[in-house]
């Protein structure tokens, strides 16, 4: 059976996020933030079509300061008349993606331009969201984070091949890898590897993994509580 997954936006998304229309006023949109625990809404008209995004920080933004001179009575009439689509970040100034964007590619854009969440596009209609929350629960998933197992960290030789003797130990052992991860940097001229295993009996892997030439840095239990 053939395997039809490629690490797209579309295998990952949560479709069908929590919006706004840009008519709704600034009450309708601080007590959705607020009800529905979202810091980010996107602003779509009656055919769903993305037209901007509000977030936390537009509602905080857009309520008078401490110091304003107005009555309640008047704050609450001048609130409530103030519409989404005039504190909102239009779709022109916003970063979106489409489904068929590669997730790290998603993971970049938000880190190189230091933006909170990415609306996905299809067609001009939402498809929905991709927010800084998403893009750490993707990091948990890729690193295994919440497998139980060995956390071994190597110094490794940078040169093609390297990695095959580990693997060929994990196999002689039995045992599944849940992640490998090797950082661009290097270390004394090696580059660094965080292996995860799932076994807890890691000694005999540790013992051969040196006795070919190895170097482990650490041992550790994961998770570690």
């Amino acid at each position: 059976m053939k395997i039809h997954y490629k690490g797209f936006m579309r295998e990952k998304i949560h479709k069908n996020p929590v919006t706004i229309g840009p008519d709704a006023s600034f009450y309708e949109a601080r007590n959705l933030i607020h009800e529905k625990g979202v810091r980010h809404l996107p602003v779509v008209d009656k055919n769903n079509v993305l037209v901007g995004i509000v977030t936390d920080r537009d509602i905080r933004e857009a309520a008078p300061s401490d110091a304003t001179l107005l009555s309640v009575q008047e704050l609450n009439y001048l609130l409530g008349k103030l519409k989404v689509s005039s504190f909102m970040t239009p779709k022109d100034k916003l970063l979106t993606i489409t489904p068929d964007t590669l997730i790290e590619e998603a993971v970049q854009m938000m880190h190189d331009h230091k933006v909170g969440c990415l609306p996905v596009v299809e067609q001009g209609k939402l498809y929905g969201i991709f927010t800084e929350t998403d893009a750490l629960d993707h990091l948990v998933d890729i690193f295994g984070f919440k497998q139980k197992g060995t956390r071994l960290t190597l110094a490794l030789e940078d040169k093609p091949g390297t990695m095959l003797g580990i693997l060929e130990v994990f196999k002689k052992h039995n045992i599944n890898i849940i992640s490998i991860v090797t950082p661009s940097f290097m270390v004394e001229g090696k580059r660094i590897a965080a292996i995860r295993i799932r076994t807890e009996e890691y000694k005999d892997v540790v013992t051969d993994l040196e006795k070919a030439g190895y170097d482990v840095l650490s041992i550790g239990k994961w998770p570690s509580i």
